[in-house]
């Protein structure tokens, strides 16, 4: 092994132990790369090593689970449960109404992140004026927004994934900055808002290359879902991170042969994982080629074992935005999946459901007042409000910010008053425990509320 391969392997290294003995174990790797004695500074520098992660070995033997074979992960995966359902009832929803907040200090934004911590709204993001790493938080309590610590460069926006933690927001799109040393894994955050601070952990290196797609809170564990779709080489990475030990541990799944994974959906109910890989391959002839595609459905058990539950789940459709209610899980209306390599109607022909999360069996729900539309679903805890994002005319004429409400008790569909002035919503609306946030492509902040 060369002195800068053996600098390289001792930094990974480094990067796995905790934060109380990372820095000067770093620093003095780093010595060894900047003189000309290198082989006795590197030789002291892996006695640090070891002697650190002896130090550190009663908090991984508390907290940090060990690795483990391919397929196969640690029990105790899953956290506390979903609380219970809970939330205003249709005939309350029936009659919220829109009103006006105070702006982002943001202003003008395109695709920012939103995430709702129980307590405010955090943005983050969405480029104007060449500032792509703004952020902002918004309190309903107070009904004022304020600047929150802007996001560090080397924590990538553009296509990132988030989730909350129940005390952090995660957020990584999982590419190297420009001018990065790659010496660990790609860069991800938390944003703890108690303290009003960015701390940078850094993803598995196996997940190097992959892109993150899905990001779920298990109640113990950040897992994040990662795919290189190429055609017929897609690859799937999954990684669990945990904030109280600050470790994480390559989780990935084995895939049935020849479904190569070009996407995936994510869900954690109250005892298990459930991945859903989105595959397609082509098998070319002399005079043609023939694509094949299809659903495979996965689940990570208590006991840390992966198993296919795919069963007679639907192979033709995608999985949109799952979401845990506490008692099922609801997806939202889904399009056609045939592959990367076919050209389907851009139509959503599937209505959302809701799945058993022990069988998987699905109650369909109808096509509401806005029909196939391409509806975001957001659960209140006890309803579903659809909005209309995007499509314009069809039957009856639909219009953007366009909003319905579907009732699981009474199986039933009712209209609700669109946002005043039908603008330009940045994102699906974000459910906020009591009341709809809209947030606008000017910054302007609405609440749908009673």
């Amino acid at each position: 092994m060369t002195d800068d391969q053996e600098v390289r392997e001792l930094l990974i290294q480094a990067a796995e132990l905790p934060d109380s003995v990372q820095p000067p174990v770093q620093r003095l790797i780093e010595r060894g790369r900047a003189r000309r004695t290198r082989r006795a500074i590197l030789s002291a520098a892996c006695a640090a090593v070891v002697v650190a992660a002896v130090a550190a070995l009663p908090s991984v033997l508390s907290g940090a689970a060990p690795k483990t074979a391919a397929g196969h992960a640690p029990s105790g995966l899953i956290g506390p449960g979903t609380p219970a359902e809970s939330g205003p009832s249709a005939a309350e929803l029936s009659r919220f109404r829109w009103s006006a907040l105070p702006s982002s200090p943001l202003g003008h934004r395109s695709n920012p992140l939103l995430a709702w911590t129980g307590k405010e709204l955090i943005e983050l993001g969405g480029p104007a004026r060449q500032d792509s790493t703004g952020a902002a938080a918004f309190s309903p309590a107070r009904r004022t927004w304020r600047r929150i610590a802007q996001v560090p460069d080397s924590i990538g926006l553009t296509g990132a994934v988030t989730v909350w933690t129940g005390q952090q927001l995660f957020v990584t799109n999982g590419r190297f900055p420009s001018e990065w040393p790659p010496t660990v894994g790609p860069p991800a955050g938390l944003y703890n808002p108690a303290t009003n601070q960015w701390k940078t952990v850094f993803l598995p290196r196996q997940m190097e290359g992959l892109a993150p797609v899905a990001a779920v809170w298990t109640g113990r564990d950040v897992v994040v879902g990662f795919v290189r779709a190429l055609g017929t080489s897609g690859k799937l990475g999954v990684a669990a991170y945990d904030p109280a030990t600050n470790h994480w541990r390559v989780i990935t799944p084995t895939l049935p042969p020849h479904h190569p994974c070009q996407y995936i959906a994510m869900v954690a109910t109250s005892n298990r994982l459930i991945l859903w890989s989105l595959w397609d391959r082509v098998q070319r002839y002399k005079h043609g080629a023939a694509g094949y595609s299809g659903v495979d459905v996965l689940a990570l058990g208590q006991d840390g074992t992966w198993r296919d539950v795919t069963g007679r789940w639907p192979q033709g459709q995608t999985v949109t935005s799952p979401v845990f209610t506490g008692s099922a899980i609801l997806a939202s209306p889904s399009q056609i999946w045939c592959g990367t390599f076919c050209s389907p109607p851009y139509t959503y022909a599937y209505p959302g459901s809701f799945a058993d999360p022990a069988t998987l069996h699905r109650t369909v729900i109808p096509l509401g007042p806005l029909g196939q539309a391409n509806p975001a679903f957001a659960w209140t805890g006890r309803e579903i409000i659809a909005v209309n994002l995007d499509m314009t005319g069809g039957r009856p004429p639909l219009r953007p910010d366009d909003m319905a409400l579907y009732d699981p008790a009474t199986g039933r569909w009712s209209r609700l008053p669109a946002t005043p002035g039908y603008p330009s919503l940045v994102t699906a609306p974000v459910w906020a425990g009591t009341q709809l946030l809209a947030l606008t492509d000017s910054g302007a902040l609405w609440s749908f509320l009673r």
